[in-house]
């Protein structure tokens, strides 16, 4: 019989239990062994010699072999199986819900632990531990489970500070648009931000809604969204134009595919039109005009865009006839043989020149320049006469040099203009000289100075009889408006008077040398009179007095 407990002992000793490492009651399983061994061994007495040889020639009794069987086949605690993990208790899987180390757990009716998964409204992670009181993820879906472990389903919850939806099977909503609110990528219902979803952009209010078929000023930028509440992009919204970007373009060009044409968006979002943006022109509609031709009733000019839409400058060849257009885009005429003029009819067209401009200063004295003052009555001029229904053509628009030689003469020349002015402040040499006045000139002939591109007309007795009858009708009423010192109606051969073919005079309005007549000659009230005298003088030329 001793030797029967001895051989149990060892059996149970060598071949133990197996169980994963981290089952508490396969340790304790083992341990219970392990104490059973050592108790029994210490209650083993040792054999006498006798007992001793009778144990060697003695074969073993069948019994301990069929207790060895029965330990090899004993199950408790974590087993896998198949792929499966189970837990045993008595040698029989455990099924249903089992709460072990502290973590509850479910198997199903062949004992196999489930994981990764909801069941009967509870999440169960990778190592199937049901979820208790937070987020679980799974299969890339997101749950909530209360501290029972009870997940959300069909209801919301405010989880920090943002608002969750979770649907009838628990899962997070995210991406989406339910019941008329927003959520985000992170499933937090979007407030006062952006959203995208299926490649489309929607604005979340602070409550939570999107908004819809509305404008929208979003961070100073303005956007239109659809009764979707899809931000719209790339299209047209009335006169407004949305851009990739969603954002509403503001004071800048944009190019619409669709009907080929560029657009110019004014400040406050709409569009240009019958109008002039730069030196492009913007026609009804919005389109920019290209290869056409287009009258500004505004300026009472013709003036041709070209494919890239600027204007022309300069002289031009369109369908095979040159024209010759003024710097600032207004047409001057056809250069096929244009007439100098014929006495006694008018087109009531005036040419303006500004003398000096660019790097040819003219005179300067107490910080102005003579260009400058030339092209401050020349704007003034030019307003008050087109008011009154004339065409003013101009040899310049901005401070820009042209050769005043021939280039000036030039360009009236190729005009249908009744006349041409060229307006001049005068100086000395002496700035404390007291020189004063007004002198107004017409053209005389030099023979130290020879006509170069005017033989025809320049002393022609028809233009040279205009040009005096002009000059003598604004030179007094000049003085008459001005009050001004009578410096002298003359006679000159100034280029711009020789080279011209209409009738020409050159008005000196005004001694910049001296410091008072300096001082009146910028105020702007003694330049509207200047302008007045002018005008009652072209008036009087038309009426042939």
């Amino acid at each position: 019989m001793k030797k029967t407990i001895v051989a149990s002992a060892i059996t149970l000793s060598v071949l133990g239990l197996t169980s994963p490492v981290f089952a508490e009651d396969s340790k304790i399983v083992e341990t219970t062994i392990r104490d059973k061994a050592t108790e029994v061994k210490e209650k083993i007495e040792l054999p006498s010699s006798e007992e001793q040889t009778t144990t060697t020639n003695t074969p073993p009794a069948s019994k301990p072999k069929e207790e060895a069987k029965v330990s090899e086949t004993k199950k408790d605690g974590w087993i896998q199986e198949d792929n499966q993990w189970r837990f045993y208790e008595n040698n029989k899987p455990v099924t249903k819900w089992k709460q072990i180390q502290g973590k509850w757990y479910y198997f199903d009716k062949d004992g196999n632990r489930i994981s990764n998964t909801t069941f009967d409204g509870y999440a169960f992670d990778n190592d199937g531990v049901m979820a208790s009181g937070g987020w679980i993820k799974l299969t890339d879906k997101w749950y909530y489970s209360n501290s029972s472990g009870k997940i959300s389903q069909e209801k919301w919850e405010k989880i920090g500070n943002s608002w969750y939806y979770f649907d009838k099977n628990g899962i997070m909503l995210s991406n989406t648009i339910f019941n008329g609110y927003l959520f985000s990528n992170s499933g937090a219902m979007a407030t006062n931000s952006w959203v995208k979803i299926n490649e489309q952009w929607y604005y979340a209010q602070a409550s939570g809604k999107p908004t819809q078929l509305k404008w929208e000023n979003i961070e100073n930028t303005w956007y239109f969204f659809n009764s979707e509440g899809a931000m719209a992009s790339n299209q047209w919204k009335g006169n407004y134009f949305l851009k990739a970007s969603g954002a509403m373009a503001n004071k800048e060009w944009i190019f619409d595919k669709t009907y080929n044409s560029w657009f110019y968006l004014k400040a406050g979002g709409t569009y240009a039109a019958n109008e002039w943006i730069g030196s492009y022109y913007l026609k009804s509609g919005g389109f920019m005009a290209k290869n056409e031709w287009i009258y500004d009733s505004s300026y009472k000019a013709w003036y041709y865009l070209k494919d890239d839409g600027v204007y022309v400058t300069g002289n031009y060849k369109i369908n095979g006839k040159t024209h010759q257009f003024q710097s600032n885009g207004k047409w001057i005429a056809e250069l096929s043989g244009t007439p100098a003029f014929e006495k006694g009819k008018y087109t009531k067209v005036i040419f303006i020149d500004p003398g000096h401009g660019g790097r040819d200063s003219g005179a300067f004295y107490y910080n102005i320049a003579e260009k400058d003052l030339n092209m401050q009555v020349y704007k003034k001029l030019r307003k008050e006469l087109e008011g009154l229904g004339y065409t003013v053509l101009t040899s310049r628009e901005s401070d820009v040099y042209v050769d005043f030689v021939t280039e000036r003469s030039k360009m009236v020349n190729k005009t249908n203009a009744d006349m041409f002015i060229s307006i001049h402040f005068n100086a000395t040499s002496n700035s404390a000289s007291n020189v004063s006045g007004i002198q107004t000139y017409s053209y005389e002939q030099n023979p130290d100075y020879p006509t170069k591109i005017n033989s025809q007309w320049h002393n022609h007795p028809d233009r040279i009889s205009e040009s005096n009858r002009l000059a003598a009708a604004i030179h007094s009423s000049l003085l008459a408006e001005t009050g001004a010192k009578n410096a002298g109606l003359l006679h000159g051969s100034f280029a711009v008077l020789r080279e011209t073919n209409k009738p020409a005079v050159l008005l000196e309005l005004g001694y910049m040398s001296n410091f008072d007549e300096n001082q009146r000659i910028r105020n702007d009230a003694y330049q509207n009179k200047l302008v007045k005298g002018i005008v009652k003088g072209i008036q009087q030329y038309y009426a042939g007095k």
